[in-house]
Formats: structure tokens, C-alpha cells, sequence
């Protein structure tokens, strides 16, 4: 992962991406029992992979700067182009294609040629 993220970004996403348990601080990741696997941001599940790979993220109405390098860092990590980041107060995500709207609930594919756009 690159050097931009800090140890508890790397550290949750490994953990995510590779369905293990995790608690540190504000974040945790748990896996259960049907395979569904969620990362958290103070309790919050700002992403969610099912057992089939799909990936789904959330800011959960916090567009903070820590919920940003988390989602950034996932993003990062699935091979993804695209970032989060907040315009006039306001999140977009930056696509190859320009800046959209954000919603919560983004679905991603995970795969090692994942890009949202």
C-alpha cells in the first residue's frame, strides 16, 4: 500500500480485504459467519464485502478526513483510480471521467483491475 496511508489504514484494509478480525482504536473489522465481512470507522460500516467480492463503501453521512483516507485507502488498495475528496463542503468522487456526486452505498467489484470508472 502506498506510503500516503497511515499504519491503521494499511493494517484495517489488509485485514478486510483478507476477511480477518481486527481492533485498533477507532477502527475495527469483523468477519461472520456467513462470510460477510464489514470494516468500521467508529462503529459505522463504511464498507461491506459479501462473500461473492462484491465490496459496497459508505462515508455513513461522516465526510470526515479519517472516513476519506479510510475509503481513499480501499480504493487504493483494489486497484482504483478514483478517490473521495469533498469540494465546497460537499463529497465527490474524482473519476478519470471528472468528479460525481456521492452516495453512500457504492458498489465495487473487487478484483485485482477494479475501477469504478
Amino acid at each position: 500500500m502506498n506510503v500516503m496511508y497511515n499504519k491503521i489504514t494499511t493494517e484495517s484494509i489488509n485485514a478486510f480485504l483478507n476477511g480477518k478480525d481486527y481492533y485498533k482504536d477507532n477502527m475495527s473489522v469483523t468477519k461472520l459467519d456467513d462470510g460477510v465481512t464489514y470494516m468500521r470507522l467508529w462503529g459505522n460500516p463504511i464498507a461491506k464485502m459479501k462473500s461473492d467480492g462484491t465490496i459496497s463503501i459508505s462515508t455513513c453521512g461522516w465526510h470526515t478526513r479519517t472516513t476519506l483516507m479510510r475509503l481513499n485507502g480501499l480504493l487504493y488498495a483494489l486497484g482504483s483510480t478514483s478517490r473521495l475528496r469533498m469540494k465546497k463542503f460537499e463529497p465527490f468522487l474524482e473519476t478519470k471521467h471528472g468528479l460525481l456526486p456521492w452516495h453512500d452505498g457504492f458498489i465495487v467489484r473487487y478484483n485485482q483491475n477494479t475501477t469504478l470508472y
